[in-house]
């Protein structure tokens, strides 16, 4: 596999021509100890104040390969002029002359930064990936063209070598090319590194992490803004359920709703089930104080009978006696000062199930939940994590609720496209995502299986330190796993570096990478997630959690998980069950 730089391609790139290229470069057999470098700036272009070349791709012992991507579905010359697709204005240099003039450019800058560089091989090359060019010219020869049918039928590697041997012999039997010798094997792997080292500082590597922070927030929240049709569609319906699976906005959309809510003269109560979540929203939403209230259910229902839970409370308290006492202070109270207008429940999976949390909130609800106005948002597929799952929340929207109206969503906005299909096949989605908004990185998600607990613990460490070299920050890190504290990877490594890692919380900040279970960070996302402790996948709540666990990542994501579950990882990457 080639070495990438930048490893990624981002958003900003705005041919898919280049995002596809990249992708098979990076991947094919073919190159594998090659350096190639994406988007390179030419700060001392020989005919333009500035140039790019599209891919510099550095071959040893073969040369250097300037390869020009134009991702057109039509191109033609009229008058010298050269047209892609669409595109009205016209190119007057023409690609072939474009990449040569790039490559010139930045030979001249290479030897003259290392005259014992000068007599390796330099070449250009086209590349149109969606049409047929078969045209002869002057100005370029036959095999310096690569079209689709030559593209999609041969290796991009293959055709990349078999270009430099075509340049190697044409600049051997040329008059000028006596500086040349057929026999040399430059660039050695030295050289190799040598190029790509002059020639990095005129490209950037790696976003900043402020800069790469900035840029999702704004993905996100221009593709979730896009889902606030859902909202409008089903405005007249004074109770409706938002159904999809992870990585649909579902959050945000609550959040949406609730603002919406507030601005109407409402008074709303927006709840969730996780304490992080809680969190979250609940600093989301500050500036509408005291009109909106947010935070957990649980916390809600403490705040109002005024008790302090142990830290070894069994689940009962949480699941009847707390609720009892909630539903006891707001009768005492006549439920008036405890009244609201529109409730909004996110994560509602984890609370349709029980019994106590839906009398408390019919009390608390002007017009109860069969008459009030209510907005539930939730993964009922594949999320309900806790009790038993889909057929209990059908039968209280059905028998409870009254069988409210439903909107689907389908459309992620959320994660990059290998992790969306990743989270596809694992949730068996039925139907599928209808669309992915977020740009290909080109980046898979990474799997890593470990042979003892030591042996988990050294990967995480690599894994960790993998992400901050790609230029992540420490707080765009999240560990994840099925076990608490010290019982996982993270609480092991944050025993021997406790400078690397801490426990997650959000409401104070950290330069540290966090760790957590997944339960407790459902409903949240991070940049680059890693999860660790996955010692089966062969039973519902396995998958689910994994499920949960996948579908946090935005960008990047690592899989720690014990040999003894390779079999049932592939069976989920290979779209069926595992054994």
């Amino acid at each position: 596999m080639a070495k990438m730089h930048p490893p990624r391609v981002f958003s900003g790139t705005k041919s898919p021509g280049e995002v596809e290229v990249f992708g098979r470069l990076k991947d094919d057999p073919h190159t594998r100890s090659w350096i190639v470098l994406h988007s390179l700036d030419i700060s001392t272009h020989r005919s333009q104040l500035a140039g790019e070349a599209d891919f510099v791709i550095i071959v040893p012992a073969k040369g250097v390969l300037f390869l020009e991507v134009k991702a057109c579905y039509s191109v033609r010359r009229d008058q010298g002029l050269w047209f892609y697709g669409s595109d009205p204005v016209p190119d007057p240099r023409g690609p072939f002359k474009q990449a040569s003039d790039a490559m010139h450019s930045v030979r001249r800058k290479i030897a003259g930064a290392s005259p014992a560089l000068a007599k390796v091989l330099f070449w250009s090359a086209v590349l149109f990936p969606y049409v047929e060019f078969s045209v002869e010219g002057t100005e370029w020869h036959p095999w310096q063209a690569i079209d689709g049918n030559r593209y999609r039928s041969q290796s991009i590697g293959l055709i990349a070598l078999d270009i430099l041997d075509h340049a190697r012999s044409y600049v051997s039997q040329h008059p000028g090319g006596h500086w040349f010798d057929p026999g040399s094997n430059e660039p050695d792997s030295d050289q190799c590194e040598m190029i790509a080292g002059i020639l990095r500082p005129d490209f950037e590597f790696f976003e900043s992490p402020d800069s790469g922070a900035q840029r999702r927030k704004q993905e996100l929240k221009r593709f979730t803004e896009e889902q606030y049709t859902a909202l409008d569609a089903m405005e007249t319906n004074h109770r409706v359920t938002f159904e999809g699976p992870a990585g649909t906005g579902k959050t945000l959309l609550a959040i949406e709703a609730a603002r919406r809510g507030h601005a109407l003269g409402r008074r709303v109560l927006l709840l969730c089930f996780n304490r992080l979540l809680g969190i979250w929203l609940n600093e989301q939403i500050l500036d509408l104080h005291p009109g909106i209230t947010a935070g957990t259910l649980h916390g809600y229902m403490l705040s109002l009978a005024r008790l302090q839970p142990q830290p070894d409370s069994p689940s009962g308290f949480w699941e009847n006696d707390l609720p009892n006492e909630a539903i006891d202070k707001v009768l005492l109270t006549q439920g008036g000062e405890y009244a609201f207008d529109e409730l909004i429940v996110d994560e509602a999976q984890d609370i349709l199930t029980n019994g106590a949390y839906l009398d408390f909130l019919d009390l608390i609800l002007i017009g109860g939940l069969s008459s009030g106005r209510w907005r539930l948002f939730g993964d009922f597929e594949n999320q309900a994590i806790r009790g038993d799952g889909r057929r209990r929340i059908d039968e209280t929207l059905d028998h409870r609720l009254g069988n409210p109206p439903r909107y689907s969503l389908r459309v992620n906005c959320r994660n990059a496209p290998r992790i969306a299909e990743l989270i596809h096949l694992l949730g068996g989605l039925v139907p599928g995502y209808s669309g992915i908004r977020r740009a290909d990185n080109s980046i898979e998600p990474e799997i890593k299986l470990y042979k003892s607990k030591s042996h988990q613990v050294k990967l995480l460490s690599t894994a960790i330190k993998a992400l901050r070299d790609e230029g992540f920050a420490s707080e765009d890190v999240v560990v994840l796993s099925p076990r608490a504290g010290s019982s996982s990877a993270a609480g092991e490594l944050a025993r021997i570096a406790p400078d690397g890692l801490s426990e997650l919380r959000l409401e104070a900040s950290s330069h540290q990478v966090g760790y957590a279970t997944i339960h407790a960070f459902k409903g949240l996302e991070a940049p680059a997630i890693i999860i660790t402790d996955i010692e089966k996948v062969d039973t519902p709540l396995a998958r689910a959690l994994l499920y949960v666990g996948i579908s946090r990542a935005l960008d990047r994501l690592f899989i720690l998980a014990s040999e003894e579950s390779r079999q049932g990882l592939l069976g989920i990457i290979a779209g069926s069950s595992p054994a």
